[in-house]
């Protein structure tokens, strides 16, 4: 199931550019930094983007004065992000919940959370505050709405993630996604925490 890289490697085999890759970083990286800056995010931070794909967004981030680890569980995402963008990132073929990697100042996490098995959410979040400095950002976009079949993605309510997240973290910006992507607009919050 999800929780093996073979799962997400054979829809990179399968389908060469998955259904949820958009060719180019999400609006969402703008509005997230956005947030995140007055809450004491800086430029030059170390920020890892789990689940980073073909590393569009942690090419983004990378442009904007970060220093970026994009990590995978499918090695084929990781070759591909490679492929595009080279050395601009560091990039990593690695498991979000044993990763070895950071600590970080922020994680900005565009997709990944709902791919996972609501079953392993609590332990996700606790992934999170595992791999943050104290005092750490977690910029997420969520969804609160699928369309198609059961996911992944797993759509998420604004109050079960407060919960979740406030066990470990402080939430400081709970709110509708304002630019989300044509393909999910009205369907994406966002949500910035401070790990404690």
């Amino acid at each position: 199931m999800t929780k093996h890289p073979d799962y997400w490697n054979r829809i990179y085999e399968d389908e060469g550019r998955p259904g949820w890759d958009m060719a180019g970083a999400t609006p969402l990286v703008r509005e997230l930094l956005d947030l995140a800056r007055p809450l004491g995010l800086q430029a030059g931070g170390d920020l890892v983007v789990p689940g980073c794909g073909y590393g569009h967004d942690a090419a983004e981030l990378a442009a904007e004065g970060f220093r970026v680890t994009g990590l995978d569980f499918a090695p084929l995402a990781i070759q591909g992000a490679t492929e595009r963008y080279g050395a601009k990132v560091a990039w990593h073929q690695d498991d979000w919940f044993t990763t070895a990697l950071g600590p970080w100042d922020a994680i900005f996490d565009h997709t990944c959370f709902v791919a996972m098995d609501p079953v392993r959410r609590p332990d996700y979040v606790k992934a999170c505050a595992a791999h943050l400095r104290p005092g750490g950002l977690w910029m997420a976009a969520l969804f609160h709405e699928v369309k198609g079949p059961a996911g992944p993605p797993h759509a998420i309510s604004m109050p079960e993630m407060r919960a979740l997240a406030e066990a470990h973290f402080d939430v400081l910006h709970l709110a509708e996604a304002t630019a989300s992507h044509p393909r999910r607009a009205g369907r994406e919050f966002l949500m910035v925490a401070r790990r404690r």
